[in-house]
Order: structure tokens, then sequence, then C-alpha cells
């Protein structure tokens, strides 16, 4: 492995720049999991974790305490860390608060003295989708649709749904990346956010929160059935 890590292509993740080692390591290996370099089941080594980053042990094992609260590290006995396994019950139980959440969001973004520059915002960040959508480069849509939503909830003015959001938002990256990776993805999404937006230009509140919601459960639907072909048991 190399002295130090390429994080060029999570560097647009929605991740706070590191202010420590242990924040490093933990932005690594949240990337790690979130783009399936480190799939479910996969136990993880701190020495080569280390070596990788260049940096001791301590940081990374700490980094894994904290992916642990997260629900993308499993702890074992013998102080043993793997990366969690896909648990569809906790998706069907996140998604719909989700769905709520993104289109209260939108509602109440339109309804407030941001709504106009929020919306120029978000036009700005769906032109970025549309032109990896174009490329057909999922990791860039992947990256722009981070930016769409983080730009979204930012501008929100409900500061408990912004924490919310971003907690249940953190548990779901590697799965928001897996369904973008799949064939056809991006060409069903980026419709759907265009409508979105336009009906929030318009000032369609009630359209607008509708599309916001039906965009999360499309993605669960697409979750299921991608996950249900790959494990018809999975719970």
């Amino acid at each position: 492995m190399d002295a130090q890590p390429n994080l060029a292509s999570s560097a647009n993740l929605p991740f706070q720049v590191p202010e420590s080692l242990s924040q490093l390591a933990e932005r690594y290996l949240e990337a790690e999991i979130v783009e399936g370099r480190l799939p479910a089941g996969t136990r993880l080594n701190p020495e080569e974790i280390a070596k990788t980053l260049n940096i001791s042990k301590s940081p990374v094992r700490e980094a894994m305490i904290l992916l642990q609260r997260e629900g993308l590290v499993k702890g074992k006995p013998r102080s043993i860390f793997v990366v969690s396994e896909i648990n569809l019950a906790d998706l069907q139980e996140i998604y719909p608060i989700r769905a709520a959440l993104n289109a209260l969001a939108v509602k109440t973004v339109m309804q407030s003295s941001v709504a106009t520059a929020t919306t120029s915002e978000l036009a700005k960040r769906l032109e970025q989708m549309r032109v990896q959508a174009e490329k057909g480069d999922a990791a860039g849509y992947f990256h722009a649709s981070s930016d769409f939503y983080n730009t979204l909830i930012a501008n929100c003015p409900n500061q408990r749904l912004q924490t919310m959001w971003r907690q249940l938002s953190r548990q779901v990256l590697r799965f928001r990346f897996l369904v973008m990776s799949q064939a056809g993805h991006l060409q069903r999404s980026l419709p759907d956010h265009q409508r979105l937006v336009a009906a929030m230009k318009k000032g369609n509140v009630d359209k607008a929160s509708t599309y916001a919601a039906e965009i999360i459960y499309k993605a669960l639907a697409d979750l299921q059935a991608i996950l249900g072909a790959a494990n018809p048991t999975a719970v």
C-alpha cells in the first residue's frame, strides 16, 4: 500500500475537512465503505489502515468506534471491527423518515425568506448533476447529488430538521452510492430532480414537496430490488 492515501475520489463527499488524525481515518474509512471498496463483512485491520494513512493505530481505532456509532462498522469480541452488513429492515425504517424530512425541508425553504436564493443555488447543483449524468459518471453524480442536498438542508431554517437529516444521511451514504451505480439510474434520477427544481421555481409548494418525497421513495424501491435480487432472504 502507498504511504499516503489517494483521497481524491472522496474529496467531494459531504464530510468536513479532518481536524485530527482520528477524523482523517474516519473520513478515509467512510469513503472506502461508501464507495464499496470495503464491502459488508470485511474485517478492518488497524495496522494496515494505519500504514496506509501513515499514522498510528490509536486514531484508527478511535475512527472505528465513531463509525460503529453511525452503523457503518460493527464491533465484535477481542476488539475486532468489520464493515456492517446490509440490513434491509433498517432501510425500510430510515427511508420513509428521510422522505418526510426531504419534503418538509423543501416546504420550509419555499416558505422562507431564502426561497429564491436557495432555489437558484439548487439549480446550479442540478446542472452539475446533469453534466455528470451525461458523462455516465455515477461517482460524479453521487458527489453532485450530495452537494444538491447539502445546499437544500443547509439553507433550511429548521435546525432540528438539519440535525436529523445529517444523522440519517451518514447511515445511508453507501446505499445511495449503490443505487446510483446501477445502470440507468442516473437517467431516471435526473428528470425527477429537474421536476423538483422546476416546481420550486414556480413556487408550487405542494407539488415540490410531493416530488421531494417521491425521489426518496423511488430510491428505496430501487434498493429493495437490488438487495432482494442479491439476497432474497435479506432482512
